[in-house]
């Protein structure tokens, strides 16, 4: 709301006490301003040199007249021009005092993408967003990463956000946009807010997204294994007919759920195979979060090097591992510390997610997933942080020397490139 809306509520009487306040403190402001100019500026400020010349032609009566009516008009003239400029002072002022004041004051009552965190050991602070982003891309997105934001402040609660997407498949990088009024989301276009990254990218997961329940006859559950055997044995067909050196993404759901430590030790096991994100259990095996509300899927990337490196982070004591990387600062000798660096990050990611209210109600694509994320993190306290499922990215032949060691109950391949972007990393 600016100013202007401000002052018509208030003249017609609508406006809350602290819409009233903000009003009349605004209007006694510029009252002593222009007090303070009327009384103060000189009247020699507004003279001229020179006088006006007499008309040697007029009697001598005329020329009094003349001059006492010179003399009227220069001081007509300089009063005028004092009410000018302090008219003019009093609207630069108001400009300033309303643009600055009151659209400061509209900024403080909504969501500011502005706000910045002051980091340790870094000269500027930074944009909280970029943790936003940050974390809920990691948690809610396989296979993308975000990493800096920039933000355009229009005043009076309306910005416009620009961030990059990084898809780690193709390592193709897009700059996108949002733009935001007081609160609402009103221009986007792709990026987070796309429908295919909300939910194209869980196809493999759809024995996580809609379990069966267990009250369901057996008919339905074999019917469901029935498809699932289907497209396994197509999924195989099709990858022992690719070129070996074919670049592919490919879902895996795990017979059983993993430790940490069981999937630490998995991708060490499966050099060749680059682990892109981990899913995590959040609820009890063949259960949904809500009657009436689909699975959220969330997880993180275990890969410290996919994120570009940074000291941007915030509070590492209230929210340690944010950044997958510290842990490589870390003497880190045996697997279990892995495995628990791996939950430590995870855990910060979701924890600093809860914390940020407003970003999700704007951003996120569902006005329940703030509930979810705290039933998620009592879900993991109380059952420990487990992988259903990952996204790997791999060549052809690299899955068929594998595939057989790997524990996976089904098996999607996402997409598949003629070869790998980039040979050497």
């Amino acid at each position: 709301m600016n100013f202007k809306e401000l002052l018509k509520r208030y003249q017609e009487g609508s406006a809350t006490e602290e819409e009233r306040q903000i009003v009349e403190k605004e209007l006694d402001k510029y009252r002593s301003i222009e007090d303070y100019l009327s009384e103060n500026l000189s009247d020699r400020f507004f003279e001229k040199d020179g006088e006006i010349p007499d008309e040697e032609e007029a009697n001598e009566k005329s020329v009094e007249d003349e001059d006492e009516t010179n003399s009227i008009q220069k001081v007509v003239n300089r009063r005028l021009a004092k009410v000018v400029l302090t008219s003019v002072l009093i609207v630069v002022l108001l400009y300033v005092g309303i643009f600055h004041g009151v659209s400061a004051v509209v900024d403080s009552m909504y969501y500011d993408p502005a706000s910045t965190t002051n980091v340790e050991g870094e000269e500027y602070p930074a944009l909280d967003i970029e943790f936003d982003l940050r974390a809920y891309t990691s948690l809610n997105m396989p296979g993308y990463v975000t990493s800096f934001a920039s933000i355009d402040s229009k005043g009076f609660g309306e910005y416009e956000v620009h961030y990059p997407l990084r898809n780690l498949f193709t390592r193709d990088s897009q700059r996108h946009f949002v733009n935001l009024t007081r609160g609402r989301v009103t221009y986007v276009v792709d990026g987070i807010f796309d429908w295919e990254n909300r939910s194209g990218l869980w196809d493999g997961f759809d024995e996580i997204r809609y379990p069966i329940p267990e009250y369901v006859d057996d008919a339905a559950h074999e019917g469901r294994e029935h498809e699932i055997q289907r497209k396994n044995e197509k999924t195989l067909r099709y990858l022992n007919e690719l070129n070996p050196l074919s670049y592919l993404s490919m879902h895996i759901v795990f017979e059983e759920d993993l430790t940490m430590h069981e999937f630490y030790q998995l991708s060490r096991e499966h050099r060749s195979l680059d682990f892109k994100w981990v899913g995590v259990r959040t609820t009890e095996p063949g259960s949904r979060w809500g009657e009436n509300q689909p699975m959220h899927l969330i997880g993180f990337n275990p890969n410290f090097n996919d994120e570009p490196s940074s000291n941007r982070r915030p509070d590492p004591e209230e929210f340690p591992f944010f950044n997958l990387i510290d842990m490589t600062e870390l003497p880190i000798r045996f697997e279990e510390e892995f495995s628990e660096a791996y939950e430590t990050h995870f855990r910060s990611r979701l924890t600093y997610l809860v914390d940020r209210e407003e970003f999700i109600e704007i951003f996120d694509y569902n006005k329940y997933k703030l509930d979810f994320y705290n039933e998620a993190l009592e879900f993991i306290d109380e059952h420990g942080v487990k992988t259903y499922g990952v996204l790997v990215y791999g060549k052809a032949e690299d899955f068929n020397e594998a595939i057989d060691d790997l524990p996976y109950h089904t098996i999607y391949i996402d997409d598949v490139l003629p070869a790998k972007p980039n040979i050497y990393y």
